[in-house]
């Protein structure tokens, strides 16, 4: 007997089961345009007959991936679950993917510009506490939030915290010390021009929120690299967020021997829930 296959079978039996049981949510598909001017494509997910104004969280996907990722079950993260707890979830094409116009330059300047667009279009809404947005980040989509949050836009609507599933801190984890080289869009590692906007551990010490990073003791893009994650605390630590956390340790902590989460989605699908219901205080 494949006991492999046996313990998936059963999980995807479960996962369909709660999928089931899970309260209505009502999708919105939501046009934006970036700040040069071309055509984005978002979609915003509303717990069904629950009155506003509600927390909101947007999510950022990783390298290459549309927003309608956090529709199924692939991913970290799910719309319904999250909305489930009484949030707006807003996920978003980046620019050059899904639907969205533009070109996908790996969080550059341009997607630093989505997600301003989004922060603002949340924060506009009457039916989002515009002081309780919330980010969470999957793998590369560290990049564009970190450029956003740093960046300094006036207009930028207040960001609540934000949360970092495993993205790649710098050029060499980015590209797996040059192996993985697509990312670099033709650049060499010695280009600084191009790799400081995507570099996120040059700007978490500038987000001006609390930073929380989830890493498994399996990195889901680089099985045994646990550097990034280091780099991205100490920076935080360095930098001028509120708090920061790494996993499950305190707020404030800089471990010498951390502690890794479970591998694997499900885990982290359960504790980012977890922690989105802490943030925003929800029952």
């Amino acid at each position: 007997m494949d006991l492999h296959r046996v313990a998936n079978r059963v999980w995807s039996v479960g996962r369909r089961a709660h999928a089931v049981s899970l309260p209505k949510v009502r999708r919105e598909v939501v046009p934006l345009v970036h700040e040069g001017g071309w055509a984005l494509n978002a979609a915003l997910f509303r717990p069904a007959g629950v009155e506003g104004p509600l927390p909101a969280v947007l999510l950022v996907p990783g390298l290459g991936a549309p927003g309608s990722v956090f529709e199924g079950w692939s991913e970290p993260a799910n719309v319904r679950e999250l909305a489930a707890l009484g949030v707006v979830v807003l996920t978003i094409d980046l620019s050059g993917r899904g639907k969205s116009w533009g070109i996908d330059t790996f969080g550059g300047p341009e997607h630093h510009g989505d997600v301003r667009v989004a922060l603002r279009y949340l924060a506009g809404r009457p039916d989002v506490r515009g002081a309780a947005i919330g980010v969470v980040s999957f793998s590369l989509g560290c990049t564009a939030v970190a450029g956003a949050l740093a960046s300094g836009a006036a207009d930028l609507p207040r960001v609540a915290w934000w949360i970092d599933w495993e993205g790649p801190c710098d050029r060499e984890i980015i590209t797996s010390g040059g192996r993985m080289m697509d990312p670099a869009m033709g650049h060499s590692l010695a280009d600084d021009a191009y790799w400081a906007p995507r570099e996120a551990v040059v700007h978490v010490g500038r987000v001006g929120v609390p930073y929380l990073r989830y890493q498994s003791e399996r990195d889901h893009a680089q099985p045994g690299e646990f550097r990034h994650a280091e780099r991205m605390i100490r920076a935080a630590a360095a930098g001028s967020s509120p708090w920061f956390q790494l996993n499950d340790h305190g707020r404030g902590c800089v471990p010498d021997a951390p502690r890794w989460m479970p591998a694997g989605n499900r885990a982290a699908r359960e504790w980012i829930r977890e922690q989105v219901r802490l943030l925003h205080a929800l029952p």
